[in-house]
């Protein structure tokens, strides 16, 4: 990549390094990582309006975050999951198109109007706000969202049965809650897709059927993620007496590895795990950054790739496992 660089004063091959960078937004003071431009000539830093525009974004991400607002990706997904437009979205809320667009291209939304957006993630949420508000959409628009809704809510009480459930509630069982251990639905997705990753590799047996796709923030499972969303970046409650024998000694085996070698990471760690490895990379393959990408995470991929690091590491235990992922 090249540039002009002021101090040579001709265009120059520059690098981009990754730099702590402090920010303060409304108040509110932060660091994130940026990505810096230096020009490899003389050493200086140097401007990129993409690499500039890139950075705000992650600053802005970062505050919203913090500041618990809602993500313009987190609007586009809505956007998506209701199968909806922007105008008719506006509408349920009684809000002007224009107040969606403007925050789709990055304008920050106050507290209040965020709050209402992420509620929304709910689709029984969604569904009082249609039954309050939908005669200001077309007969055509109220079947289609309706059908929707009701597909969605009809998906979440469905996958209560499925074994990748059975897998979370193991995992909240085991919240220590006296030692303040907390489990957020971020954390919850990348511990269930460990597990199913070193049963596959020890085990070559699968806990579920459903497929990992390889969104922004590591592997997800879409049914699950819809069902645990409303805690946000809370955490979780505990499930209480849950019944661990609807699982096998194998299956048990494999649990105890991953709460005892992955729980005690945070959430943004095991993201950052799940970014480093084979399987994500592979299946988010061109995506954007930032965009929704729904393409699935393969078993044989999963299966193969932590196979490999089971033979090259000689990977039998629990503890052998917390060695492994404490020396990365």
């Amino acid at each position: 990549m090249k540039t002009y660089c002021p101090e040579c004063d001709t265009d120059r091959e520059v690098e981009l390094l990754e730099r702590e960078v402090e920010s303060t937004i409304d108040n509110l003071t932060f660091k994130y990582l940026a990505k810096i431009p230096y020009c490899k000539s003389c050493g200086n830093e140097v401007y990129i309006a993409e690499i500039s525009d890139q950075n705000l974004k992650l600053a802005n991400d970062q505050y919203r975050e913090l500041a618990g607002l809602i993500k313009v990706a987190e609007i586009e997904e809505l956007l998506e999951t209701y199968e909806i437009g922007k105008k008719p979205l506006a509408s349920l809320l009684g809000w002007g198109e224009a107040t969606i667009i403007r925050y789709l291209d990055g304008f920050t939304p106050r507290k209040i109007y965020s709050d209402q957006l992420k509620e929304l993630k709910d689709p029984n949420k969604m569904l009082e706000l249609f039954e309050r508000n939908k005669s200001s959409l077309s007969e055509v628009a109220q079947r289609k969202l309706f059908n929707r809704i009701s597909q969605l809510i009809d998906d979440f009480r469905e996958v209560e049965d499925h074994g990748v459930v059975r897998v979370a509630k193991y995992f909240l069982s085991k919240i220590d809650t006296e030692a303040e251990e907390v489990i957020t639905p971020l954390k919850l997705q990348k511990i269930i897709y460990y597990a199913q990753a070193w049963l596959l590799a020890l085990k070559d047996r699968t806990f579920f059927q459903e497929d990992f796709q390889a969104w922004v923030h590591g592997p997800v499972i879409p049914n699950l993620y819809y069902q645990y969303k409303k805690h946000g970046y809370s955490s979780i409650p505990k499930v209480e007496n849950f019944d661990e024998s609807i699982f096998d000694e194998d299956q048990l085996d494999v649990l105890e590895m991953v709460k005892f070698a992955y729980v005690r990471y945070d959430a943004k760690y095991l993201e950052e795990l799940t970014h480093r490895e084979h399987p994500w990379r592979e299946a988010r393959g061109e995506c954007k950054a930032d965009e929704i990408c729904s393409r699935i995470i393969e078993k044989e991929s999963i299966r193969s790739y932590f196979k490999e690091i089971k033979d090259n590491f000689n990977i039998q235990n629990k503890h052998d496992l917390k060695r492994y992922i404490a020396n990365l």
